[in-house]
């Protein structure tokens, strides 16, 4: 038997990774990482098994590795890590959401697209993990990031060795810790979509996500007509306006639930639901759980 261990659940990382970009409509996934070895393989590949079980590819992400790279690129030189890291992104359709192993290497990734000239989120959303503010609040568009709950598996690691220590068995398989959910920044704070009136149209609908907004405000906002903002949502999107509204108030009041100890009332208010009642009513509907029990399973790594 191996030496007891207690770790995060790196299959759950990648996974919660890939219904991140999802749920923000990215069709384009991509990998990142300076190394390459059994923990960056098992969040890679729960990325790639996501990724398909969502129906969004059958195809792997491509994967874009520092190590991997050509011998006659020295790991020292920043100019020849950018211009590969540059070339990989821009040969990939867009947008793109890159899924980085860690906060430094979503840092990396952010630099190098500014050195491309190439919009971070517009073009290219990141996505780091370990949430160390020092890193993800300390950049030009600061970065998303999976919550690594580390403080947990030091807790779990101390009841372990205590277990141990008075004579209790070792556990036959490694003992997971689930991640925290995601601290959404501004670098995946976008929704994917190619068309730029569309984008427009998303990013006003994120801007003013608190407000009693429908489709004559949004059209009147971007400077084009009621009828083709109905018409385009549903030949590119397949949805109403109303319905990406509703979407977009969802997704904020869950990760605001999740993230923030902001009192429900609070929540509605952000994200323009009438109250406090009708958002618990329809975050019942929608998950099954009330928000109390939503925020205590998050919380709990359940």
């Amino acid at each position: 038997m191996g030496v007891p261990t207690v770790c995060g659940d790196d299959g759950q990382i990648g996974a919660l990774a890939a219904g991140h970009f999802a749920e923000r409509r990215f069709q384009n996934v991509a990998w990142f990482s300076s190394k390459w070895g059994l923990v960056q393989r098992t969040r890679y590949d729960a990325l790639a098994r996501e990724w398909a079980a969502l129906g969004r590819s059958s195809e792997r992400p491509p994967k874009f590795v520092w190590s991997e790279r050509p011998k006659n690129l020295k790991k020292e030189d920043w100019q020849s890590f950018v211009a590969w890291l540059g070339d990989k992104i821009e040969a990939t359709p867009k947008p793109l959401g890159i899924f980085a192993y860690s906060d430094y290497d979503a840092a990396r990734v952010a630099s190098a697209c500014r050195e491309h000239g190439l919009d971070v989120p517009g073009e290219v959303a990141v996505l780091g993990v370990d949430n160390n503010p020092i890193i993800c609040e300390n950049q030009v568009v600061p970065i998303s990031s999976v919550n690594h709950d580390l403080e947990k598996i030091g807790y779990k690691a101390a009841e372990l060795l205590d277990r141990l220590m008075n004579g209790g068995r070792k556990p036959v398989a490694p003992l997971f810790v689930k991640p925290r959910g995601i601290t959404v920044r501004r670098s995946t704070d976008t929704v994917a979509v190619g068309n730029p009136v569309l984008r427009a149209a998303m990013t006003f609908i994120s801007e003013n996500i608190a407000n009693p907004i429908g489709a004559p405000q949004i059209a009147a906002g971007i400077g084009i007509s009621r009828l083709k903002l109905d018409r385009m949502f549903a030949k590119e999107l397949g949805i109403s306006v109303g319905r990406e509204i509703a979407h977009q108030r969802f997704a904020k009041a869950k990760l605001l639930l999740a993230g923030t100890k902001m009192t429900l009332a609070e929540i509605a208010r952000e994200t323009g639901f009438c109250n406090a009642a009708y958002l618990a009513n329809v975050f019942k509907r929608e998950t099954g759980l009330r928000p109390a029990k939503y925020r205590a399973q998050v919380k709990s790594g359940h």
